[in-house]
């Protein structure tokens, strides 16, 4: 029976499964003039779902669920301790029942804008981030839509530290993301508490070989409570101090209540900044 109701409900688990590359943020924050930009371009499919006992059942109506994004983000360096970030994907997704049969919708997706204030810099780095997350006016009555339509308020406590013996760095981050509206049922209205973390090894001048995870957990004030965990490796290639290469996967590793999604990225990434090459994603090759 509950594999049943979460089958019935693909779409809405769809909204509450987060898309987010290994690159896209970092407990050193920016000096004043500097910035960080990237462009990446993914697809994703799944066929499958992790039920409430986390068992993966194919959908019920079998087909699957893709999507595909173009997302551009940045950070810019504002004031001595404060940064600025936005992100904006445009997003295609579609629900296919057979080679002819199925739904589409592609738009913009969700705007996330907010700052980060940095704690501490240097060799370990410790920020904290505030973002707002608001639906860029799709119909979020599709089924399958782009986005899940609501705003959401994020915080986020982020830690760096330099790994100088083996020449990597580790980031990890812990938050909270508060719903601001709701429009549906308690299902749609749970909060959630995330965490994250990337390890990146430098095996050589110009190549970064790293590892990211990214977790979710939804409180149980709602009718499908969901956890989830993303895994995925990547490739970076450092051109010089202002460009990087990079590409990589994402698989959901176990959960409840959501999607098995496997999703692969490509993307460029155009810099000015100040940091060492141990001082996350976003540093140069010094």
């Amino acid at each position: 029976m509950r594999a049943r109701r979460v089958a019935g409900s693909w779409w809405l688990v769809a909204f509450l499964m987060p898309i987010a590359g290994a690159a896209g943020a970092s407990p050193w924050a920016l000096a004043p003039g500097e910035f960080f930009t990237r462009v990446d371009g993914s697809y994703g499919t799944s066929k499958s779902f992790f039920d409430a006992d986390g068992e993966r059942p194919p959908f019920a109506a079998g087909g699957s669920y893709d999507r595909r994004e173009l997302r551009w983000a940045t950070e810019l360096g504002w004031k001595k301790r404060l940064s600025f970030r936005a992100d904006l994907p445009f997003v295609n997704v579609s629900r296919a029942f057979a080679p002819s049969v199925g739904s589409t919708a592609t738009s913009l997706s969700d705007l996330e804008v907010g700052l980060k204030y940095r704690l501490i810099g240097g060799a370990t780095a410790l920020a904290l981030s505030a973002d707002i997350r608001t639906p860029m006016g799709y119909n979020r009555r599709l089924t399958p839509a782009v986005g899940d339509g609501r705003q959401d308020a994020i915080g986020m406590l982020e830690l760096g530290m330099e790994l100088r013996p083996i020449h990597a760095f580790l980031q990890l981050g812990g938050g909270y993301l508060r719903r601001l509206d709701s429009y549906n049922s308690k299902a749609a209205e749970a909060d959630e508490a995330l965490a994250t973390a990337d390890f990146g090894w430098w095996v050589s001048r110009h190549v970064l070989l790293a590892g990211d995870y990214r977790g979710r957990f939804e409180s149980h004030d709602t009718l499908t409570p969901g956890t989830e965990h993303l895994i995925g490796p990547q490739i970076l290639y450092r051109v010089d101090d202002g460009l990087d290469v990079f590409a990589g996967s994402q698989h959901t590793a176990s959960g409840k209540n959501v999607l098995h999604f496997d999703r692969y990225y490509i993307g460029v990434a155009a810099k000015k900044t100040t940091l060492g090459r141990l001082q996350g994603f976003f540093g140069n090759s010094k």
